[in-house]
């Protein structure tokens, strides 16, 4: 009885996990590139529709011609043949999840050097906007050429590499984890990529550009490297989506999603990854309780779209946070270098060496009184 009520979560859970690995994913490539570069990215959601596009296509095609199929690539009988040989074929479907990654990784990376280019001639607020106009003019082509993602209704029958298990909970869980080790290792990735001498060059230009050059460093460079960095992780989060909903469609990567994520990363904290993964899951468990999924499962009817409400909570907390804790939850921290850390260490061991002599000196007075 128990394990039937468990088996009956597995889904919701595993949903929740998968979807917060993806934004997490997300929310640590935007902080790379804002929080840490000041490089505001607000066509972020653009990256990861990339990695959408090239999941879809690639695995769509590739199904297509090694299974003979001669139905129309948006049809739904085209989706029914992908799945079965998918399932026939699980080296072939799983071989395509691996190539999907590496390709969108790239593909991810190679428009992000492209977007890159305004990026070193524009400034600030011109320079978010120019780039919320990529991602929208992207969007619009998406849904209006049938050839890439089918149009407005979107392409079907993007087969999970695991979809060759007949268990869904297994396949679901195995996936689950899949993508949870992918958010960890980016995770790892970025932290370490941020606490080295690097994540000091960005802040430093982030903070004061004209100095930085100053200096000798090679600003328009260092900003053109981290678009490309930022971009192929959301490239890469773009592929884990898509391969979770075996769909992609051009209109789910509106310049809302770009907002959400930023509102992650304000709430937890700019420049800092710890407060970023917080922020991820708490907003993430808010659009969890207040959706219309978690309500049907509680057996609640509700009248209206909740939907919007959500939009208005998170719209009310993006300002409580500006208002009461600008730096977010957790604060942006100095930057933990090897040599910052030893520097540290030494002057800590000196405030020790200080302190004991300090001691050591109180007790002679205190003996040559006595």
């Amino acid at each position: 009885m128990q394990l039937d009520f468990l088996l009956n979560y597995i889904p919701f859970i595993s949903s929740f996990l998968i979807l917060f690995s993806i934004y997490l994913i997300m929310s640590l490539s935007l902080n790379l590139e804002y929080g840490y570069a000041g490089v505001p990215n607000f066509g972020h959601v653009f990256f990861m529709s990339i990695g959408a596009y090239v999941a879809g296509v690639l695995t769509a095609r590739a199904l297509d011609f090694f299974s003979g199929s001669t139905a129309g690539y948006c049809s739904g009988q085209a989706a029914n043949i992908r799945g079965d040989f998918a399932i026939a074929h699980p080296e072939i479907s799983m071989s395509l999840f691996v190539v999907s990654l590496i390709l969108g990784a790239i593909i991810g990376g190679l428009f992000g050097y492209l977007g890159a280019y305004p990026a070193l001639r524009l400034k600030e607020d011109f320079l978010a906007i120019t780039l919320i106009f990529i991602g929208e003019i992207g969007r619009i082509i998406a849904r209006n050429e049938e050839w890439l993602v089918c149009g407005l209704t979107g392409l079907t029958g993007v087969a999970n590499p695991f979809k060759w298990i007949e268990n869904v909970h297994l396949r679901s869980v195995i996936y689950t984890a899949l993508v949870l080790v992918f958010a960890a290792l980016i995770y790892i990735y970025t932290e370490r990529l941020v606490q080295s001498p690097y994540g000091r060059l960005l802040k430093s230009i982030r903070d004061d550009e004209i100095a930085a050059m100053a200096l000798g460093k090679e600003v328009p460079k260092v900003r053109g490297v981290v678009l490309i960095i930022g971009s192929s992780l959301a490239a890469i989060a773009g592929v884990l989506r898509t391969f979770y909903l075996q769909s992609v469609v051009a209109d789910d990567f509106l310049p809302l999603v770009t907002f959400i994520v930023l509102s992650m990363v304000i709430l937890g904290g700019m420049a800092n990854n710890k407060g970023v993964v917080l922020g991820t899951l708490i907003m993430m468990v808010l659009d969890m309780f207040i959706s219309p999924s978690f309500f049907a499962m509680m057996g609640v009817i509700v009248e209206f779209d909740i939907t919007y409400l959500k939009y208005v909570l998170i719209g009310v907390i993006i300002i409580l946070v500006l208002m009461f804790k600008p730096e977010g939850i957790v604060p942006e921290g100095p930057v933990r270098t090897p040599a910052v850390e030893l520097s540290m260490q030494v002057e800590e061991e000196v405030e020790k060496a200080v302190q004991e002599l300090i001691e050591f000196k109180k007790q002679k007075e205190g003996q040559s009184e006595g």
